[in-house]
């Protein structure tokens, strides 16, 4: 079975500075005695490093990785600006201040290793194999639901600014998550372009101008009918005015160079392993 190439956040951090971050894993290595599952994807071959198992999971990994991003940007910028430096005095001080940025970005890129077996001098592409779809709700709406007999508490959850969610329904599978999320873009992106060409109508004042507008306009609300139609038909329920997708669970992939996939494979057809390989659907 072949597999969409699926990524809510695709990783692609490298190494700026020559030696100063060494990398903090190796090549990946078949295990003794997990089969290895490797995914096709645009021509790249990747390997599972990590099973991201949870929501809170998933969300500390992205916390993290927006946090090694910073210092590494951060410390690109202290490297620009050691190269611009014109005095003596000057080189020596950004020169202290990189080697103080680099030490920090070389323990955080250790303890992302250490978690989540990621590398800055790596590649890596994130595939999100099950999603929440969370319903924000009013204080209205949750006192009504909170009211009702067959509450259940554990079904709303806190959410950014004191919002309640509550959970709509869970999505499993990397090809079911792709799938809605095409659906969900389908919907909101005929929503905006209507919502654009609403905003824009007010412009047009020659007679063949309006006209052709309002047939835009048309056309436009008919797609997004159709859009939210064919949501409803395959989800079973209206698309939320306000709503929220929590990633709780994800594979986190690593791209192998030529000889690592060769070495990978050596290593596989000596254990008498067969690699669990996936390809993206044309």
């Amino acid at each position: 079975m072949k597999l969409l190439p699926i990524s809510l956040m695709a990783l692609s951090l490298t190494c700026y500075a020559d030696e100063k971050v060494k990398p903090a894993t190796p090549a990946p290595e078949a295990p003794k005695s997990v089969q290895v599952e490797v995914l096709d994807s645009n021509g790249k071959r990747f390997v599972l490093v990590k099973n991201i198992e949870s929501a809170e999971e998933f969300a500390a990994f992205e916390k993290d990785a927006q946090a090694i991003t910073a210092d590494q940007k951060d410390a690109t910028l202290t490297k620009q600006l050691l190269d611009l430096a014109l005095t003596t005095p000057e080189k020596e001080a950004r020169s202290r201040e990189l080697d103080g940025k680099f030490k920090k970005l070389q323990a955080t890129n250790a303890n992302m290793a250490k978690t989540y077996n990621f590398d800055l001098t790596r590649q890596y592409l994130v595939v999100p194999t099950s999603v929440k779809v969370l319903t924000i709700l009013s204080n209205d709406e949750y006192t009504k639901l909170a009211a009702a007999k067959d509450f259940k508490p554990e079904s709303v959850t806190a959410g950014p600014d004191d919002k309640k969610l509550m959970l709509k329904e869970t999505i499993k599978g990397a090809a079911e998550v792709e799938a809605f999320q095409q659906q969900v873009r389908r919907v909101l992106e005929a929503k905006r372009g209507l919502q654009q060409l609403v905003e824009a109508q007010p412009r047009f004042t020659k007679a063949e101008d309006k006209k052709k507008i309002e047939e835009a306009i048309k056309n436009t609300q008919a797609e997004v009918n159709k859009s939210l139609e064919e949501f409803k038909k395959s989800r079973g329920y209206d698309i939320p005015n306000e709503f929220n997708i929590q990633t709780a669970q994800a594979k986190l992939y690593t791209l192998l160079s030529d000889e690592e996939q060769k070495n990978l494979q050596n290593q596989i057809d000596g254990k008498d392993a067969k690699p669990e390989t996936k390809s993206d659907k044309k």
